[in-house]
């Protein structure tokens, strides 16, 4: 009996695999990217990529924005509820929404250096850094919290607060510490005058 050999129709069945997995990426904006079949060694550089995402990143903006205003409503039925479970007081439901991450992988190297390197420069505030790195992936679940623990460690920055504006208060407020307790300044008696108190009696002798 002969060997019966099928390598053509097996490749052949390859190619078509992979012509259909083009043909998916480009009818449904998935894009060989998103897909993971792209190769990297023929991406020139990462702008390059990051234009083969651009497909993938509308189809998810358009599926996340049809469903913004449900999400709404969502939150907004979560704070009544806890409302009438008299978890949170009674009162009118704030607006909340939600805020999805980076759906792509990000560098959170170069998001680090470029949210550090503008904060130090004063090109944008501490908030817009953190948020930065909060959407690159870091774990920082909330953003008040978070410059909240940054600045009661900023004592560099509270000495050139103080410097500034010489408010004690506003310092301690900057840092986070309680209010300081009020300190009574004891008058100064020159030699030869009356304390405001009255003239001071030493106490009777045994």
């Amino acid at each position: 009996m002969d060997t019966l050999d099928t390598c053509a129709q097996l490749a052949e069945l390859r190619r078509r695999i992979d012509h259909l997995l083009d043909r998916l990426a480009s009818n449904t904006r998935l894009t060989t990217a998103g897909l993971g079949t792209l190769d990297a060694a023929k991406v020139p550089s990462g702008y390059a990529l990051q234009l083969a995402l651009g497909p993938l990143d509308s189809l998810v903006g358009a599926m996340r924005l049809a469903r913004d205003h449900k999400y709404q409503l969502l939150l907004r039925m979560v704070q009544r509820l806890h409302q009438a479970g008299h978890v949170w007081p009674a009162g009118e439901s704030l607006p909340a929404r939600l805020v999805w991450g980076a759906h792509t992988p990000t560098d959170r190297t170069t998001v680090l250096n470029d949210g550090t390197a503008g904060y130090a420069a004063g090109v944008f505030s501490l908030e817009t850094a953190v948020r930065m790195l909060q959407g690159a992936g870091y774990p920082i679940e909330d953003v008040a919290e978070e410059i909240e623990r940054i600045q009661k460690r900023a004592f560099d920055q509270a000495a050139r607060l103080a410097d500034a504006t010489g408010d004690n208060t506003a310092v301690r407020e900057y840092l986070g510490l309680p209010e300081a307790d009020q300190v009574h300044v004891a008058p100064l008696v020159q030699p030869g005058q009356t304390p405001p108190d009255g003239p001071q009696t030493s106490p009777p002798s045994a």
